[in-house]
């Protein structure tokens, strides 16, 4: 479906996500396999659209895919009408029976390494629940409005009107190749850090909690971070990571698996906690929903 006119302008909702999901991974590979098609599948719709508006869309000189400056548009552009149809789907739904189930909002980081398990593993003790993937800013304007019947997030909401529970946390790591790992002291700190900068870390919902962390132990974040390789999800990072040179700060659950095979190696014993909290309007009981959550999480 043409989503912006007709004719060469039209940009087709099928070809938006699959942009995005290359841009998201830097890399057509990862994209494919998220998707559940052919890499050479997403290699030719992303050619088409770059020939069709006759603008290259990603810089493919290096190891990884990094969006031009036109890529950048079309990304925020993207996203921004994605999550309106999704929002769209949501407010509909919202008008069903009060019991069927509970729609909830959740950051990047909640939706993509925790909530599916525990969805997908049911049960008759445990409530229907429908996920939606949003950004940080809009999960508490969703539980507001009423679109979403509760929110999932690592930053706090202050405002009044919202009963909070928390929920399970992570803990977010610093990682390395094995082979710089090596190279590092075994007791390496926070202040050996900017010895070893530019750092990578997921430009998302968890930027808060890293730059908090990081400003807690004295450091200047925006002097860590790498100003060039900007990376919006963690399977991105852990891709550059691989590439032996830079150090990252990552979740332990989204490194787990890479840890234990050896892929990624952990740099010292440095974390910085990351708790999740559930929340929803006073007046709405969600806590036999948020118990069953923590339960599975633990």
């Amino acid at each position: 479906m043409p989503v912006a006119g007709e004719g060469r302008a039209a940009v087709t909702f099928e070809q938006m996500k699959i942009f995005l999901e290359a841009a998201h991974y830097g890399s057509f590979t990862h994209a494919a396999e998220q998707l559940g098609i052919t890499q050479s599948a997403v290699s030719v719709c992303i050619k088409k659209l770059e020939e069709k508006h006759d603008v290259a869309l990603f810089d493919r000189t290096g190891r990884r895919l990094v969006l031009t400056e036109a890529g950048q548009v079309l990304l925020s552009e993207a996203e921004r009408i994605l999550r309106d149809v999704e929002l769209t789907i949501v407010r509909i739904e919202s008008r069903r029976p009060v019991d069927s189930f509970a729609i909830v909002a959740c950051t990047g980081h909640a939706y993509d390494h925790w909530m599916p398990e525990m969805a997908a593993a049911g049960g008759e003790d445990f409530p229907g629940i429908r996920l939606l993937r949003t950004q940080a800013d809009d999960v508490p304007a969703l539980v507001m409005r009423g679109s979403a019947d509760a929110g999932i997030t690592s930053v706090m909401p202050s405002h009044p009107q919202f009963r909070l529970t928390r929920l399970f946390a992570d803990t977010l790591v610093v990682c390395a190749s094995p082979a710089l790992a090596r190279r590092l002291p075994a007791d390496t700190g926070w202040r050996e850090l900017a010895e070893h900068a530019p750092l990578l870390w997921e430009q998302s919902d968890l930027t808060p909690t890293i730059t908090a962390g990081l400003t807690a132990q004295r450091l200047d974040p925006a002097r860590l971070l790498d100003p060039k390789l900007r990376l919006t999800s963690s399977l991105a990072v852990v891709s550059a990571v691989k590439g032996g040179r830079h150090l990252a700060i990552l979740p332990e659950r989204a490194v787990s698996a890479h840890l234990e095979a050896g892929r990624l190696a952990r740099v010292g014993n440095l974390a910085i906690p990351l708790p999740y909290w559930m929340f929803a309007l006073r007046e709405r009981d969600m806590d036999a929903l948020a118990a069953q959550i923590a339960r599975r999480a633990g």
